[in-house]
């Protein structure tokens, strides 16, 4: 039988492989990274990757393929963003097609580069290997100050619901624009105490659900609050499209009632978009005016 789902894969690979051997591990599979303990007095470890592969994420007779690197690292990094984090290193895995010219790689490399400068990020090593399409790993490592580091397990009843950026409409070409919201991840975890934070890729709703599920919380949306990018076609894309890049993340009453004071003097731009309505059990619903909808988890599908 193959295998079904992206999600139900990842969560049956991560039950074969329990029980864990290693007590440093303090979370394993399941969340944008892993946080490691390996002894640093006031930090923990990072460690994320991500893959695009040709045909699925990008094609390769595009016109700027500089972007292909820039959205491979830029993924990767998008994931330590996720946990309040910064990057230090990468490392590369190509999957290296006959059809690769030269002057091609050089273009993705010159991709990834910008990045790198942007971030002070090093590549430090890395694989390559024949494949019949071109694909990129990408392996981040990163850190996080042990009192700052946001999961997605921690939102709870009366938390506000918030994103980082119009969402939406990222197909079109954004989605190859990768800029990991890292700056913006840090004045979050430095000046509040996000209870939860994912970074959207498969879309608001799906990732959204990952937050209710390690939650264990319902959520509630409102329409008319989400911020829709203007490269969408339909408020639904903010909803479902993925690939936005933009964090995702719940703040206390206290906090969000901070953040919405202080709106217009932040140095970033906040959205709050809903609210955690119970806890006990996991669903999500969208406000429309006085009807109230519940959403199913969809978005974008891996496989």
């Amino acid at each position: 039988m193959p295998v079904q789902g992206e999600f139900k894969t990842i969560q049956k690979i991560k039950e074969m492989l329990l029980p864990l051997h290693r007590k440093d591990v303090k979370v394993g599979i399941g969340d944008d990274c892993s946080v490691l303990d390996i002894g640093l007095e006031k930090e923990y470890l990072l460690l994320g990757s991500d893959s695009i592969v040709e045909g699925k994420h990008f094609l390769y007779n595009m016109p700027d393929r500089s972007l292909i690197g820039r959205k491979a690292v830029g993924a990767a990094l998008s994931d330590v963003a996720a946990m309040g984090g910064y990057p230090l290193f990468l490392t590369v895995d190509l999957g290296v097609p006959n059809y690769l010219e030269r002057e091609h790689l050089e273009e993705i490399v010159s991709g990834m580069r910008f990045l790198l400068d942007l971030f002070d990020v090093d590549v430090v090593g890395g694989d390559t290997v024949k494949s019949d399409v071109l694909y990129l790993s990408v392996s981040v490592v990163g850190k996080v100050e042990k009192e700052k580091v946001v999961l997605r397990s921690g939102a709870k009843k009366s938390d506000w619901i918030w994103v980082s950026g119009p969402l939406g409409g990222s197909l079109y070409r954004r989605h190859l624009l990768v800029s990991p919201r890292i700056p913006e991840a840090r004045f979050l975890v430095q000046n509040f105490t996000p209870t939860a934070m994912i970074d959207i890729s498969d879309g608001l709703v799906k990732d959204l659900f990952h937050i209710l599920e390690e939650s264990n919380v319902v959520a509630e949306l409102v329409k008319e609050k989400i911020p829709v990018h203007k490269d969408a076609k339909n408020w639904e894309e903010a909803l479902y499209m993925g690939e936005d890049f933009e964090l995702l993340f719940t703040l206390s009453e206290y906090d969000s009632q901070r953040m919405l004071a202080s709106i217009g003097a932040l140095p970033y731009r906040f959205y709050p978009i809903g609210k955690v309505v119970d806890s006990g059990t996991v669903g999500l619903y969208l406000r429309d005016g006085r009807n109230c909808y519940p959403l199913s988890p969809k978005g974008y599908e891996h496989f």
